[in-house]
């Protein structure tokens, strides 16, 4: 997820989030997962922020990654 620095502060990431899981509600999906890369301490704090808890790594492509999870209600 990546915004222009012109619109970075704005809460943009904490209104997509939102809208991604209005959108899940809305079609029966009660369940989220997301991974992103240990150095993107940022996004792992967006993803703490929002509810997300990290649940352990994931191998993808040869290299791990933190996973986070989010069960939706």
């Amino acid at each position: 997820m990546a915004f222009s620095q012109n619109f970075r502060g704005m809460g943009l990431v904490d209104a997509a989030f939102a809208l991604i899981e209005k959108l899940c509600l809305g079609s029966g999906v009660s369940y989220i997962r997301v991974d992103t890369d240990f150095p993107n301490k940022r996004m792992q704090h967006i993803l703490s922020k929002n509810g997300f808890t990290q649940r352990g790594t994931i191998v993808f492509q040869g290299s791990g990654k933190p996973a986070y999870d989010k069960l939706l209600s």
